[in-house]
């Protein structure tokens, strides 16, 4: 599978010769292991992969700011947020703290406590006034991706949890593995 990848990546190392595209409909959505890689350019999401030129006997493993801006911005990691959202609307209950602690154990594998229940509900209603006084920006966050989303579930609803399940994607307990 060809995922996404930033505008002009394999140009400048290709010299112009190959132009990438990525895959679309349900070639899009397949698990890493079947990642298309060049030797020279490796897929841009992957972290603390080894290089393809040479052997490596031990992984390094890092944790930089780029990392956190990656899990953050790029187009995969912010469509996932969105259907987790949508996942979160439907399935989480019918307030926000039941929603928000239904979305934060099937995360984390585990209940919130108080105070981070409130942090993040919160954070949801904060989310929730920007996108209401400014609509376009909801609607930009809720493009994100190939996918489509759900125009069933409620505009400002859904682009808010997708600002928590953003949030709760990029915990490092949920990132990392101890």
């Amino acid at each position: 599978m060809r995922p996404y990848q930033p505008a002009g990546i394999w140009a400048e190392a290709t010299f112009g010769k190959i132009r990438y595209r990525a895959d679309a409909g349900d070639a899009l959505y397949r698990r890493s292991l079947y990642v298309f890689w060049r030797r020279i350019v490796g897929p841009t999401v992957f972290f603390d992969n080894g290089k393809r030129q040479t052997c490596v006997v031990k992984q390094v493993r890092t944790n930089s700011p780029l990392h956190a801006l990656t899990t953050l911005n790029e187009t995969a990691f912010v469509e996932a947020a969105r259907f987790f959202a949508e996942r979160v609307l439907r399935e989480g209950g019918d307030d926000v703290a039941a929603r928000i602690a239904w979305a934060f154990r099937t995360a984390t594998s585990r209940r919130p406590s108080r105070q981070e229940r409130d942090i993040l509900v919160a954070r949801w209603r904060s989310a929730r006034a920007d996108f209401a006084r400014d609509t376009k920006e909801a609607n930009k966050l809720l493009s994100v991706g190939a996918s489509p989303r759900d125009a069933s579930l409620d505009l400002l609803d859904h682009a808010a949890y997708t600002v928590v399940c953003s949030i709760l994607l990029n915990l490092d307990e949920v990132l990392s593995k101890p």
